[in-house]
């Protein structure tokens, strides 16, 4: 290891704890959030102990000390890449695939791995120390490969094709990103073995890491953190962009509003109110999953979709979404039920954004008190 990559993981180092302490304040301290600061707790340790071993032939320092700053490392590197595909897992799948028995099942190859790499210093499986104090790769470091970059060829995978099935805009961006950074190590490892003196793959990592935590910061901006939908700031930014490149389509605004919402909180408990959310969140979802339309949490109880007009009239996601949540209210202590207005923009309707909100408010609020009082 030369100078320079010596310089780079210090970099690396520095750098991934400025996101800790910056991350600590500023993003939500979620479960997937907690596999990612894992991911830079371990990168951080690998790069720590591959740096001291390149310090410890000149340094004098004893053949244990060497040994046990390469089994960190090699340790340190598998932890990362687990936790890597864990991150991934969590920000994309549904809660009920990322159970406890999967996990035990994803961890395994490390197990086996990391007892192979303890008993190195004397079976010299995975790597063993000459008596010139250099680190040399034994017969099965192939195994030590194969579990890391496989953890991370699985979640590009799954990241690319949750990407195809997805259709939340931002959420396609995140699974697109996702595979992307996690292309970046992989690509640089397969540069390194075709050329070893370039050193590509720690510096890959450190960019996959870094673009990650951008791309956690960029999710909390734009998505709502209980329901999981484009929250009211982007959908301002996407009714916006939409309107101004419609040209000759007529734009459909839905908004929804959960009746008796307060009724529900008062009565069964602020929980129960978020489920409530968590619900219509997700009969949105799949009502409108082979669409393109863009659903968006408004505030408090309020939700709103905007589609297209290619993908049909928005009356029969109405009556879709009408039907699930009656079917849904059967197993509830509460009927879950919608308030709905919805507007047209394009052509012979409204004209301006702000026309056109006003239009599809002005009906939902003429629909809940339809509903209440059966009038307007």
């Amino acid at each position: 290891m030369n100078t320079s990559i010596v310089e780079i993981n210090v970099l690396g180092i520095i750098l991934f704890l400025l996101l800790m302490i910056d991350g600590k304040r500023s993003m939500q301290i979620q479960k997937n959030n907690k596999f990612f600061y894992r991911v830079i707790f371990f990168t951080v340790l690998a790069l720590t102990a591959n740096t001291l071993l390149y310090y410890s032939v000149s340094l004098q320092k004893t053949f244990f000390f060497q040994y046990f700053m390469v089994i960190v490392y090699l340790i340190s590197v598998e932890m990362g890449a687990y936790y890597w595909l864990s991150f991934i897992f969590h920000e994309l799948l549904p809660e009920e695939q990322c159970n406890p028995s999967a996990h035990l099942l994803y961890i395994l190859p490390i197990f086996f791995v990391s007892i192979m790499v303890l008993c190195s210093p004397y079976t010299h499986w995975i790597f063993y120390i000459n008596e010139k104090k250099q680190y040399i790769q034994g017969n099965l470091y192939f195994l030590q490969n194969l579990v890391v970059y496989g953890y991370i060829l699985t979640g590009a995978a799954t990241s690319l094709v949750l990407y195809k099935k997805e259709y939340l805009i931002e959420k396609q961006k995140i699974c697109f990103y996702l595979f992307l950074y996690s292309l970046f190590p992989l690509l640089g490892k397969g540069i390194d073995t075709l050329f070893p003196m370039l050193h590509i793959t720690t510096a890959a990592v450190i960019i996959s890491i870094v673009m990650l935590y951008l791309c956690s910061l960029k999710k909390e901006i734009h998505l709502d953190p209980l329901t999981q939908l484009n929250n009211r700031r982007k959908f301002e930014q996407h009714l916006i962009q939409i309107t101004k490149a419609s040209k000759n389509k007529i734009i459909f605004l839905i908004f929804f509003d959960i009746n008796n919402f307060k009724i529900i909180n008062d009565s069964f408990g602020h929980v129960e109110g978020d489920k409530a959310l968590i619900i219509v969140a997700q009969v949105l979802k799949k009502v409108f999953s082979d669409t393109k339309a863009f659903l968006s949490r408004y505030g408090g109880d309020e939700f709103a979709v905007i589609m297209a007009n290619e993908d049909g009239d928005a009356l029969p996601y109405i009556e879709k979404i009408d039907a699930s949540l009656v079917e849904i209210s059967a197993s509830l202590p509460y009927t879950l039920s919608l308030s709905v207005g919805y507007s047209v923009y394009g052509e012979d309707n409204a004209t301006t954004i702000e026309s056109l909100v006003q239009a599809a408010d002005k009906k939902m609020y003429c629909d809940k008190q339809q509903k209440k009082q059966n009038l307007c």
